[in-house]
């Protein structure tokens, strides 16, 4: 073994102390002075040979001297041995670390960063966020990772009722979970992907239970009682002030607490067991004397009508108070509201209220249907109450179609007709959306029931019985006016002329190859607070910009800020942009930090709804009086954009204003609310001529394509020549990015003046 001397071990050390001192000295003087990364390899190289030349003289002095005979010798010998060798590790690390630090810096500026940006780009935020997250763990504190990562996401909030629950997430279709910390959590950064992608799914772990997150979602949960859930259900935590809906009826925003619901439907079998008991004549579980259509029904009387084909208590599809053979796992059905409320009590649990049964079918979240291609829908036979081909996320089965279900809510006041909900096997795809009613006596084949049970916070009494207001509406039946009556409806939307006095103001904090100004001016109807919105552009030498006008969402009525109008245009709406485009986002009346008339987006008719709807026109029209007037907008081509309220919006806001070149629309149609006729959109859109594509989802949960997007098309004014619409068919409430990029760049090239 080489007899390493004291003097080496001296040098080392020296050597290693120089380095820990000069080395982040001159790393700091190189990035502060942009010194390329070549520099400081050469640096290394030099100081590497110099200390190999360093190390050879010592190591050639140190041969001469004497070795040691004693023990005590011998042993501080290996101990220098081993030092010395340890210590040339950590010279060796320090020199690796440094080179590797710099390649890595270098392969992150060459490759990385411009594969992140291309990926951001063409809208694969999932693939940028994945590769910035990965590259952040050895370049913590990069600036321009952090801002590709700002770009790429959204920041969301996680509670829980018990606080202290441990939340874990995963991305995408990625199979780890990834540990966040005890609730209350806030600014989690999740991949901005849109509706039709999963971004990410939250898992709660509280004791010895654990509850998946539907993807995507977030907020606070109420998960008190998940462990009092009984075998064969599913948890459903309990959520504050959920917008819910179906197609043409506005719910409002809804608190309901935690519940338990069946994972099937009630079988056959298990009804049997009830009307083979005693407790089936007992009065208790059953909802007599009742009126219903003006008539008094006792329990007696309804007993003898609660039978099968010959006479015996049962469903109307038994004989002789049994099922049909081989049928005891098929969901029990000709059964009456009555019926299905008496066996629910009898088995200590309740038939679920509208509103939880639309959680738990998924429905009214986003605006996206549930994928039911495999569901008992359009057919001839009933399935099991167990089939698995159409369990949905919560594991429920049959969700969608095999049976009607019951639910306590009235429709309208009385009980003269009584909420089910979901369709039957024999029902169209459609149906299992939309909402239905039917008299409690109704025995219907087809009608059925699920269980729900009531866990932790009990959910308030009232939601059981708030009726669900919903008239039916044929738009395409309804008459349209005479063009002189219209013109008196469309004057509302005029005002005095009035001169300009707009105040410009560039808002910092922005990249630097684009400019956000923020006008305000006086709105062109009585108010005490101005009319603002925002102009977003590149900087673009000697050419006009081409403005595109925003209608926003709903959630502009729903939000009481406009800070976040800049930077979801900066992510959502870049591709305009890029081509050349300003956007021109006003902050129209009623909306974002605007005072606010409207609570919801439904039509009603009211006056307010009316005069909100005739300013929001007026705010419309008096922003292109002042694109019109400046010098640097090309005004002839300015183009409208809207998705979904800003689809249905463009109804109106076109027809009351030629001076649009051109419009794109995405996921809307005619609203089945009515609002008063003079500003029906149904009569409106019949005097639109503007030039205007709209692509929406066969499968939107919020305008149903029969009752709401193809009257939208039918009535449409536009020749048939300046009109596209693209029906997408397994798509719901939201477009798939390229799809929209692609078609709006195409539809503004083509009717563009030149």
């Amino acid at each position: 073994m080489l007899n390493l001397s004291n003097k080496y071990l001296q040098f080392m050390i020296g050597t290693i102390a120089f380095l820990f001192t000069f080395l982040p000295g001159v790393d700091w003087a190189f990035k502060k002075y942009d010194v390329p990364d070549s520099y400081f390899n050469g640096v290394l190289v030099l100081l590497f040979f110099a200390y190999i030349a360093g190390a050879a003289v010592v190591l050639y002095r140190s041969r001469g001297q004497k070795k040691s005979q004693t023990s005590s010798g011998k042993s501080k010998s290996k101990r220098f041995t081993v030092a010395n060798i340890a210590l040339t590790g950590v010279l060796l690390f320090l020199f690796l670390h440094y080179f590797s630090k710099e390649k890595s810096s270098d392969l992150l500026l060459t490759e990385s960063l411009p594969r992140i940006a291309a990926a951001i780009d063409d809208g694969h935020n999932m693939q940028a966020f994945r590769e910035i997250n990965s590259l952040l763990r050895i370049h913590a504190g990069n600036p321009i990772l952090k801002h590709y990562l700002e770009k790429s996401t959204r920041l969301i909030e996680v509670a829980s009722v018990p606080p202290g629950v441990a939340v874990h997430v995963k991305y995408g279709s990625d199979s780890t979970w990834v540990h966040l910390g005890p609730t209350p959590l806030d600014s989690i950064a999740v991949p901005l992907v849109s509706w039709d992608k999963d971004p990410f799914q939250l898992k709660f772990k509280i004791a010895d239970n654990a509850y998946l997150v539907p993807p995507g979602n977030s907020g606070k949960f109420d998960l008190t009682g998940i462990e009092e859930a009984p075998t064969g259900y599913a948890f459903i935590p309990g959520r504050d002030a959920r917008i819910m809906w179906f197609p043409g009826i506005d719910l409002g925003q809804i608190s309901y607490g935690p519940f338990a619901i069946s994972k099937t439907e009630v079988s056959n079998t298990a009804y049997h067991e009830f009307v083979n008991h005693d407790d089936y004549n007992n009065p208790k579980y059953w909802d007599f004397p009742v009126n219903i259509d003006g008539s008094e029904h006792t329990f007696e009387q309804a007993l003898r009508t609660f039978t099968g084909k010959f006479g015996k208590p049962g469903p109307a599809n038994w004989s002789y108070g049994s099922f049909p053979v081989d049928q005891g796992d098929f969901p029990v059905t000709g059964i009456s509201w009555f019926e299905a409320r008496a066996y629910a009590r009898f088995r200590n649990m309740q038939l679920p209220n509208v509103y939880q049964w639309l959680v738990a079918a998924r429905l009214s979240q986003t605006g996206i249907l549930p994928d039911v291609r495999n569901s008992n829908l359009k057919s001839e036979f009933l399935r099991e109450v167990d089939d698995p081909a159409d369990m949905n996320f919560y594991g429920l089965m049959n969700m969608a179609g095999n049976i009607k279900e019951w639910a306590t809510n009235p429709h309208g006041d009385g009980l003269d007709r009584l909420s089910i909900l979901g369709g039957a096997y024999y029902d169209n795809v459609y149906n299992f959306n939309d909402y239905y009613s039917a008299s409690p006596l109704d025995r219907s084949i087809g009608n059925g029931m699920r269980l729900v049970k009531s866990v932790g916070r009990e959910t308030p009494e009232s939601l059981n019985d708030k009726p669900i207001i919903h008239v039916q509406r044929d738009i395409l039946s309804e008459s349209d006016v005479s063009d002189e009556v219209f013109e008196v409806y469309r004057t509302q939307f005029d005002y005095t002329p009035y001169p300009l006095d707009v105040d410009v103001e560039i808002v910092p904090g922005h990249p630097i190859d684009y400019v956000v100004e923020r006008f305000e001016m006086l709105p062109p109807y009585e108010n005490d607070e101005p009319l603002h919105g925002y102009i977003i552009y590149r900087k673009e030498p000697k050419r006009k910009l081409k403005p595109v006008i925003i209608f926003p969402g709903a959630g502009s009525i729903y939000t009481d800020t406009d800070a976040d109008i800049v930077p979801r245009h900066m992510k959502h709406t870049d591709y305009l942009l890029r081509e050349g485009y300003a956007i021109v986002h006003p902050v129209y009346f009623s909306t974002y930090n605007r005072r606010k008339t409207l609570t919801t987006w439904w039509a009603n008719e009211s006056d307010q709804y009316r005069d909100s709807i005739v300013k929001i026109g007026k705010d419309f029209r008096r922003t292109i009086d002042y694109l019109e007037q400046r010098k640097d907008v090309d005004a002839r081509n300015l183009t409208y954009q809207g998705f979904s309220w800003g689809s249905l919006m463009s109804n109106t806001l076109l027809a009351i204003d030629q001076r649009v070149r051109s419009a794109f629309v995405c996921v809307g149609g005619l609203q089945l609310p009515r609002a008063q006729r003079e500003i029906d959109p149904a009569l409106f859109i019949r005097r639109v001529r503007t030039p205007i594509m709209h692509i929406t989802g066969k499968l939107d949960g919020i305008f149903e394509y029969e009752t709401s997007q193809i009257p939208m098309q039918k009535l449409l004014g536009t020749p048939k020549r300046d009109q596209k619409m693209i029906v997408l068919v397994d798509v719901g409430h939201g477009i798939p990015r390229d799809t929209i990029i692609v078609n709006h760049l195409a539809w503004l090239k083509k009717y563009e003046l030149r």
